[in-house]
């Protein structure tokens, strides 16, 4: 699960974002913006990175200013 979004190296897509989860920070590279997909209607998000592992971001409105800054760009 995705808490906070730290940073990401570039808002085009390929790009390696760096970011908290609840298991502890990590590093992943999303290859496009369609690995970014809405889930039910709680404003939940599945992240999928270039290895196939998937993150939830279980309410984005809920994320720190910076984060949800950052998630606006890709979606």
């Amino acid at each position: 699960v995705i808490t906070t979004i730290r940073s990401v190296t570039s808002y085009s897509t390929p790009c390696t974002w760096s970011v908290e989860t609840d298991r502890g920070p990590t590093e992943f590279v999303l290859r496009g913006d369609e690995d970014i997909r809405r889930i039910g209607t709680a404003g939940s998000l599945l992240v999928a990175d270039s290895h196939g592992i998937q993150y939830l971001i279980r309410d984005h409105l809920a994320l720190d200013a910076r984060s949800r800054k950052i998630l606006d760009r890709f979606r």
